[in-house]
């Protein structure tokens, strides 16, 4: 993934950096493989970051300059990013993939902010790669080669099954379908347990029921390709019986036709806060 003796310089230490290199090295990994990347080739670059056992910097000063075959992770919270890259810029060789997992900054306003020296990929992973379940999109930006392409993939692979390169274009799209598409699982868990509660069932066991219902289904949706979520509802629903009054209810809040608005919505502002 690394060309031999690079490092990995992860500007941006939070829950998203700390899985990558968790992926990377191993931490996560049941089958005995060996790992991508050795621990001792990683360091972490954040002010506010813990004890760890990976190199930590407090400021990039600390690692700069880059060495030839040193890799880039951009992990930082997308305000913090005008700041990183005037202390980054001057310290890229030709020979230096920057990797970005930050929200709404595209490719070009990194390459613009980073230099000449710049070969971009901007990536967005979600939340689930925190426990190597990831969906995760990734695009070349300027500067990217093919092999970068290869790269990235690798890296990006830690995080769990599912990467896939993308235009660019399609990076907010991906973002409201992916990025944001926990928080809808999670929102309509919590719709679940109150129900469930409404029912008559206590915290504990209502929370318990909804938690194994969910992952069960998901695992159940996962499991076959070829038989649509459509055709597995169908195959839950009876006529006349109590999962089409269910459904029926949500039909008549226009609970589809919500969650279709939600994720335009969401790409939508994911293009305002890019044009920014």
């Amino acid at each position: 993934m690394l060309q031999p003796g690079g490092r990995l310089i992860v500007i941006g230490y939070g829950n998203m950096g700390k899985a990558i290199v968790d992926g990377l090295t191993g931490a996560r990994q049941l089958s005995g493989a060996p790992p991508l990347l050795e621990r001792s080739r990683v360091v972490a670059v954040d002010p506010r970051a813990e004890a760890s056992d990976v190199h930590i910097g407090r400021d990039f000063a600390a690692v700069a300059p880059l060495r030839e075959g040193d890799a880039l992770l951009l992990a930082v919270k997308p305000q913090v990013f005008p700041a990183v890259a005037a202390s980054v810029a001057g310290a890229l060789r030709s020979s230096t993939l920057a990797l970005s997992v930050m929200a709404g900054i595209t490719s070009q306003r990194i390459s613009e902010a980073l230099g000449r020296h710049a070969r971009i990929v901007r990536a967005m992973p979600n939340t689930p790669a925190q426990i190597g379940q990831g969906a995760t999109a990734f695009a070349l930006g300027p500067g990217a080669t093919a092999a970068d392409a290869g790269a990235a993939r690798a890296m990006l692979g830690a995080l769990g099954p599912l990467v896939t390169q993308i235009d660019e274009s399609l990076m907010d799209a991906f973002t409201a379908v992916a990025g944001s598409g926990p928080a809808y699982l999670f929102y309509f868990a919590e719709a679940m347990t109150a129900g469930a509660i409404k029912a008559g069932f206590d915290d504990q066991t209502a929370d318990a029921v909804v938690r194994q219902t969910l992952l069960g289904s998901a695992m159940l949706l996962a499991s076959d390709s070829r038989t649509s979520p459509a055709e597995l509802r169908a195959r839950v629903t009876s006529k006349g019986g109590t999962t089409e009054a269910a459904l029926n209810t949500l039909a008549d809040g226009k609970v589809h036709q919500a969650v279709v608005s939600a994720i335009l919505a969401a790409r939508d502002r994911g293009r305002e806060l890019g044009s920014r």
